[in-house]
């Protein structure tokens, strides 16, 4: 037989001679595989659910995880945070109003007085009195009005360019020219005197409002009011919104057409204005009813009939995103073979939604719901801001930064520490939600 002739490196055709041993078998190739070979030979792996798979995937975004980290912490502050802290959101502190977050010591406070030299109009008034009455003599109102209008510009400074100061220029220059140490936390002088004499006092963190109220306190108890409003109005939108979704997509034809007219009507109709109604419309029944004092009239009191006409609204209007959403998935479900099957076997049509339709949706409610949570919270915050949101006692955050707006350029942390937390709080959620979605979507495995 002619010898084979090899092909050459980098040839199409194939090795022939090679070709014609592949039936050359030895007796060790048929013998029976051993217990390791057969172990080796398809590596077995631990079968990963649904949410074990999304929870790895999740855990990959850093953004999303970062986001997470942030709600855990702001939910201990909101939730825990006041049980540390020992004065209430409504407690008045009487000698620690308008406390700015940092504060100087009675030393330094006496040496800044001292430098500055200023007396009130009022004392001024009672000074040029006394003097008048020693000498026999009595003011007429014109020399008193004189008098306080010359009081109002005492304690001015004029510095090496001519330029007149007064009140906090004043008081920013002369901390200066001091050397006056500004500390972290505000004390009231009481409490700066507790802390001195070895008391242990418990600092205001972000100051005080003009009434001596804890600022840090109303923060904490605005941003559980804020995120509880944004938790349970999303939870109505699920509940609301993936049933009438589910019932939609499920029965379509006239069914489908008639719910889906419904939804388009209930888009046209402007929220906010729906809200005002609402509480106008039952503003004077409801407080008829919290001080009737029938089952549940305190937790009206406490809710007001803002809060409550918010809620009537998210159950009126909101759910119409989510509805669209469940519909959509569960017209594609509801194709499915197992879905024939349950029909063909007698299931019935409630049956078939809850055991087959909705839990092959829960990636889309879990991902809708979260990021209906900071629509809420945003929503909550803006008519509270207006002043149709939570009412008084109750505070939130959108309701704390429309008091701060009143001295915002004296006291500007009062609006910064609430609408911070806010802004990082609807940040927060966003993030989570986009990365939420990311882990659920069947489509982005890897």
């Amino acid at each position: 037989m002619d010898e084979i002739k090899k092909t050459s490196f980098g040839s199409l055709q194939p090795d022939v001679e090679d070709i014609l041993n592949w039936n050359d078998f030895s007796d060790d190739d048929f013998k029976s595989a051993s217990g390791e070979e057969k172990k080796d030979f398809i590596p077995q792996r631990a079968s990963v659910s649904y949410w074990a798979d999304a929870w790895r995937r999740l855990k990959k975004n850093t953004v999303a995880m970062i986001a997470l980290g942030v709600l855990v912490v702001i939910f201990i502050f909101a939730f825990i945070g006041p049980m540390l802290v020992p004065y209430g959101y409504e407690q008045f502190n009487k000698g620690a109003e308008n406390l700015h977050p940092w504060h100087i010591s009675l030393e330094d406070k006496a040496r800044l007085a001292e430098a500055m030299k200023t007396k009130t109009p009022e004392e001024v008034v009672e000074e040029a009195m006394a003097k008048a009455a020693a000498e026999g003599k009595k003011l007429s109102s014109i020399e008193i009005a004189q008098i306080r209008a010359k009081a109002k510009v005492s304690g001015e400074h004029v510095d090496e360019n001519g330029k007149v100061l007064r009140g906090a220029e004043l008081e920013k220059v002369l901390k200066k020219e001091l050397k006056i140490k500004t500390r972290l936390f505000g004390y009231s002088d009481d409490e700066l005197k507790r802390k001195a004499a070895g008391e242990s006092v418990f600092p205001h963190v972000f100051g005080t409002d003009k009434f001596g109220r804890d600022i840090m306190v109303r923060v904490m108890i605005g941003t559980r009011v804020s995120m509880l409003v944004g938790i349970c109005a999303a939870f109505l939108v699920l509940v609301i919104g993936a049933a009438y979704g589910s019932i939609s997509g499920y029965f379509g034809g006239k069914v489908d057409i008639v719910m889906q007219r419904i939804v388009e009507i209930i888009y046209s109709v402007p929220d906010v204005l729906v809200i005002l109604l609402l509480s106008a419309m039952l503003g004077e029944a409801m407080k008829s009813y919290a001080s009737s004092g029938k089952f549940g009239s305190q937790f009206v009191s406490i809710m007001g009939a803002n809060l409550i006409s918010m809620f009537i609204a998210f159950a009126a209007l909101y759910w119409v995103g989510m509805s669209r959403i469940i519909r959509g998935q569960v017209l594609q479900v509801k194709q499915q073979e197992y879905v024939t099957a349950a029909k063909a076997l007698g299931a019935s049509h409630g049956k078939i939604i809850r055991r087959h339709l909705l839990p092959n949706c829960i990636g889309q409610l879990v991902v809708t719901t979260c990021l209906q949570i900071p629509s809420a919270i945003f929503l909550e915050s803006f008519l509270s801001y207006l002043g149709v949101g939570v009412s008084a006692p109750l505070t939130s955050l959108g309701s704390l930064a429309s008091e701060a707006t009143q001295g915002m350029y004296t006291y500007p942390y009062r609006l910064i520490f609430p609408a911070l937390i806010l802004s990082i709080m609807i940040l927060s959620f966003n993030l989570f939600g986009d990365g939420l979605r990311d882990a659920l979507d069947p489509r982005l495995k890897k």
